[in-house]
Parts: structure tokens; sequence; C-alpha cells
């Protein structure tokens, strides 16, 4: 923070600044003992045995009957502390300042306003003060008195007001008493009848520790004094919550000390034992980080905590962006970045790292201070994504170093990497892990595509390893590459479909298979069991491949009344119909392909069936299960597609010439 070269206004005057502050008419020894502030050694004497006195009759009570008496009383040890103070010239020469001036000092039982008070009348003590101060001789004791008054009673409310809750109407006669009372402190500052009376009482006191020079310190620094009390006030109010008021005390303090020099003052000083607690905060954090890096951490979160609430402060009295509550916030988030890197060796927690980085931020004002607290939160970050990921690229290098059979590759990339890919990349996508995780993903499913058709001619799962990794990809490089595979496969598709067609006479149809839960293969295994509760299959057969009717060459010309010509017109729309039936062809390949894998497959797992388990009959019937439902899928894509190509060679002949 920040520190005016100009010495502080508290050193100036430390006396003054002793007695400021939000008790300072609580404590008063003239309001504790009702005494007037020209009262002789002789005089507080008598008053004193007087007050025994009456106490030791049980009519103490009766004896605090003046208007600004305190309620209750104040105690013996009250009243002893006072006479006390009234023994330090120093302290009484304050405590004269903020009690009720008489026009002539030693006259105070002659004074009507003063025994207005004594006699409990406020009002009227107010009355001849509003009309004596337009004495151009003795208006400045009217001033002075007028000062306290309103300035008594605006700290009696707002004392109570801390208490319990006042409604508008109050809280706004509150602030008319503080506004009353800094007019006419202003007017006391200025004004050097008011300081030549100060240095009359400072002659009279007699005491070298009095000297006319403390009179012209007192007067310096008497608006940062009034100020000073507001600004505590404003303290109270926002450590409470109540930030409305502590705002309203705030300006005050503003009003009090015009200028933004004298503001910035008085806010260090009402803010000086904030900021030594926050100093202090700091030094311990540093302190236990040093003996116990592990516990970093947590000193690093109880430094955030208490921050928060000092600077909240700060930015109460300075603004968000003041050089004062910058510089500390700084300070702030600096030891937290490198508590993080003291504690992160210790422990490798990342994500305590994180969490505190990401608290601290907020803090950082510099611009480079901020760079360097995001770029280790984005190392933290990459680390412990990589923590997440890690699970991740166990199971694709295990199924990169696989030599189990393609299909059964697959169908754990399905199972085990899809969905723990979905559940990672919530917020992710994009990011370089990400990318560098999706692509790995899809270079795995490259090389299940490619074993799959070069050593086992699996068409199916070729393809369908395929079109997976186009998804996952995001490299251009692998992106190219897994196109000119799928290319690759499309055209062996078709090259394997035509070779059927040629083979094939006509349509069949498919044949559906239902299991069926039979006793024959218990039976086949143990004759002799009549009695057992067993259950059996039927072994699907091998379907036969769906025909369709191949699209003819389109041409200009006839050729035997195969070929048919197109009028022009509608040439565009047949040859996107021919296209589209083109690569629906290619997909219906390759699912049929996929149904006689499955069917080979049941038939191998037939042979092997272990008839006497519930478990493996009830899994090999859900698997012939599957295999109808996918049979009867491609019997009707099969069907829709030779009504699709029906509907197309229709057209043709239709537009034929």
């Amino acid at each position: 923070m920040s520190t005016s070269p100009v010495q502080s206004p508290s050193a100036e005057c430390k006396p003054l600044f002793e007695v400021a502050h939000a008790d300072l008419y609580l404590e008063n020894p003239f309001r504790v003992t009702g005494l007037q502030v020209d009262a002789s050694v002789k005089e507080i004497g008598k008053h004193v045995a007087n007050l025994k006195m009456l106490e030791e009759l049980g009519q103490g009570a009766g004896a605090h009957t003046a208007a600004f008496a305190l309620n209750p009383p104040p105690s013996v040890d009250k009243f002893r502390e006072a006479i006390a103070r009234l023994k330090d010239p120093e302290k009484r020469l304050m405590d004269e300042f903020f009690w009720f001036w008489p026009e002539q000092f030693g006259e105070s039982s002659k004074d009507a306003a003063l025994q207005a008070i004594v006699k409990g009348d406020r009002n009227e003590a107010y009355r001849l003060w509003i009309e004596r101060e337009e004495n151009s001789a003795t208006g400045f004791i009217a001033t002075h008195n007028l000062a306290v008054l309103h300035h008594l009673v605006a700290l009696d409310w707002t004392q109570y007001q801390f208490a319990a809750e006042v409604d508008e109407d109050r809280q706004e006669k509150i602030k008319g008493y503080w506004s009353e009372s800094f007019k006419h402190w202003k007017g006391v500052a200025v004004d050097d009848r008011v300081w030549d009376q100060v240095k009359l009482r400072i002659r009279s006191l007699d005491d070298a520790r009095l000297t006319i020079g403390f009179s012209r310190r007192m007067r310096a620094a008497l608006p940062y004094a009034i100020g000073k009390i507001n600004g505590e006030l404003a303290v109270r109010y926002a450590e409470s919550g109540r930030m409305d008021l502590a705002q309203v005390h705030v300006q005050f303090m503003r009003e009090i000390n015009q200028g933004p020099d004298r503001v910035e003052k008085t806010a260090e000083l009402v803010l000086a034992p904030a900021t030594t607690r926050l100093k202090q905060q700091i030094q311990r954090a540093q302190q236990r980080a040093a003996e116990n890096p592990a516990d970093a951490i947590n000193a690093a979160r109880e430094l955030v905590d208490h921050a928060r609430r000092a600077l909240a402060l700060f930015e109460l009295f300075f603004g968000q962006e003041s050089d004062a509550r910058n510089e500390i916030s700084d300070e702030i988030a600096a030891l937290c970045n490198r508590l993080q890197v003291d504690y992160h060796k210790a422990t490798g927690d990342n994500k305590g790292c994180l969490d505190l980085l990401k608290m601290a931020l907020p803090f950082g004002t510099s611009i480079e201070l901020r760079r360097q607290i995001q770029e280790n939160i984005g190392t933290l970050t990459g680390n412990l994504t990589f923590k997440q990921l890690e699970p991740i690229y166990a199971i694709l290098e295990a199924l990169q170093a696989s030599s189990e059979n393609p299909i059964i590759r697959f169908n754990r990339f399905n199972t085990e990497v899809v969905p723990a890919i979905s559940k990672v990349s919530s917020g992710r996508v994009g990011s370089e892990a990400h990318i560098e995780l999706v692509n790995s993903a899809a270079i795995v499913l490259r090389a299940i595509s490619l074993d799959a058709w070069n050593t086992h001619q699996d068409m199916p799962t070729a393809v369908a390893a395929n079109e997976l990794a186009v998804k996952y990809a995001v490299g251009q490089e692998l992106k190219q590459r897994l196109a000119e595979d799928k290319a690759t496969l499309q055209q062996m598709v078709v090259k394997k479909a035509a070779a059927k067609r040629k083979k094939m006479k006509e349509t069949v149809g498919w044949l559906v298979v239902i299991a069926i839960g039979i006793v024959w293969a218990i039976n086949s295994c143990n004759s002799t069991n009549t009695s057992s509760s067993n259950t059996s299959y039927t072994p699907p057969p091998t379907p036969s491949m769906p025909a369709y009717a191949p699209p003819p060459v389109l041409a200009s010309g006839n050729s035997e009344g195969n070929v048919y010509s197109v009028p022009s017109s509608v040439n565009s729309t047949l040859d996107d119909e021919k296209a589209e039936i083109e690569s629906e062809r290619i997909t219906l390949d390759a699912l049929n392909a996929q149904v006689e894998t499955l069917g080979r497959e049941i038939e191998n797992d037939r042979l092997s069936l272990d008839a006497t388990s519930q478990s493996a009959v009830d899994d090999f019937n859900a698997k012939v299960g599957r295999y109808n439902a996918l049979a009867q899928k491609a019997k009707d894509e099969n069907a829709a597609f030779n009504e699709k190509v029906d509907d197309y060679n229709a057209k043709l002949k239709r537009y034929g010439r």
C-alpha cells in the first residue's frame, strides 16, 4: 500500500486521535461526572465528595439529571476513571474541547445555556446558542457548542442504530445531525478565535507537555480526527454486513475532509489496523509454508479468506481501481501463486493447486501477474485432465496391442471407450487434451478396420470401425487417410455385391429364425434324464442374399431394349436418384454382410454350446434373437430398396424414347 510522504495526521497530534472514536462522548469525563469544563480542582473535589455522599445515601441516580446524563448512570469505577483523566492536562484539554464551553471561562454557573443543560433542557440551550452565534464577540463559542451538540446527538443515535433498527424518518434525522455537526466543525476549524481560546486554556493549565505549538497541530489535525470517527463507524457497519450504512459514513468522512489528499490520509488512518492485520496474515502464511510446504495451501486459503474481508474495506474507501487497493491485492495474488508451487512440489496435488489459483486470480490486477497465474492454471488443468484420461488411454493401448479378433476389439471399443470419452468430453470439446484423445481413438479404430478386412475379410466390422473413426478424427491428415480408407471399402463392397448378384438368378426371401425353448438339446446330451427341466434353441440357417434389380446404365440410345434414353428435362432428377440408389446399395451390402457374419458366429456357437448350462443357453438364444432382429431389418430394407429400384426403372420406361 502506498504511503504519503507527508507525516501522518495522527503522529502530528496523537492525543487528539486517541479520543477521536465512536465512544468520544460516552467516555467524556465532563459528561460522566456532570462537571463543567472550567471546574477548578477545588470544585472537582467538592463534586466528588457530594457524589460519594449521595451514593452512600442511595440517591446516586438523582445526581445524574443533566440533559446528556448517561443512562444507566456510570459505575463507581467509571467515575473514578473520569476523575483520573481530569488530572492529566493533555487529556483534559482534549475532553474540554469536545464538551460545552461557557461564554466566559470560570463563569459557567452564570451561563444560561449551560445551566439549561444542567437542568436537562437541551432545547433551551440549543435556542440560546443559535441566538448567540450571530454575536460578533462570542459567537465562535456558540458555533463550537453547536458543533459538539449535533456531534454528540449524532453519535448517540448512531450507537443506538447499531443495536436496533430505526425507521427511515429517524435515519434522515440522524443524517441531518451529522451534516449540522460538520457544518459547525468546519467553522470551528477556520475560526482563529476558537484556537486563541485553546491557547488560553493551554496557558492556564500550565503543563510542560502542552505548548502553543500543540494548538497549531491540533487545529491542522481536527478534520482528520472528526473524519476518522466516521471512517471507523463505516468499518464497523461493513464488518456487520450493513454496507448501505457503511457507505453513508464514508460519504460523511469525505464531507468533513474535502479534497482527495485529505480523504486518502484519513482512509489510510482508519484502515491502518486492517492493513496491519492483513500484513501479519501474509507473514504467517509465508512462515507456515516455509516450515511445512504441505501446509502451504491451507495457509494460502486462510489468507485469501481474510484478504476478501480486508479488501472489501479498501474498496469501500478507495474504490476497486485505486492504487492502494490494487497494490495489496496483487501482493496477495502473487503470494498464493508462489505458495501453490511449494505445495505442488511437496504433494503433487494438481486439483488443490488449481482450486487455489482460481481463488487467487480475481485478486490479481497486474497484467503480467494475471498472465503468470493463468499459465499455471492451464498447466495444472492439463495435468489434471491427463490424470482423468489415463484410464481411457490404457484401454486404447490395450486394444492397439491386442491380437483378438477385430470384431471383439471393436465391441470392446464401443462398450468401454465410447462411454468413457463421452463422459470426459463435457466442457472440453475443442481443447488440446480432447483433440489428442479423439485422434488417438480414431487411430485405434483405423487399425481395427484395416485388420478386419486385410486379415479376416470382415467387411461389416471394417466399415463400422472406419465410420466411427471418421466421427472422432480431428487432425486433417488423419481425416484424409480415413476418407481414402472409406472410399476403398466402398469399392470393395461394390465389387463383392456385384459378384454375388452375378450368381443370383432370382430374389430369395429372408428366413426369419425364431428361437424356441424345447428339450431337444438337453435330451441329446442326457437321454436318460427325462424328468429334468431344460431349455434349447433352434440354430439359425444361413440366410440367402436378397436380390434387387440393378440400375441400368443410362445412355443416349437403345441397346436391344435394355437401355433407355431419358428426356434432358428429367435427366438431372434421375441422376440424383441413381446416385442415391448406388449409395443405399453399398450400405445394404454392408448390412447383409453383417447378417452373414452373425449367422456364422451362431453356427459356430451352436457346435460348442454347453446345453447343460442354463446361462449358456440363454446367452445363445439372446444372440439368436439379435440375429432375427437384424435379419428382419435387412429384409425390410431390401424390400424398400427393391421398391425404389422398381420405381426408378418404371420412370426410365415412362420417359424412354
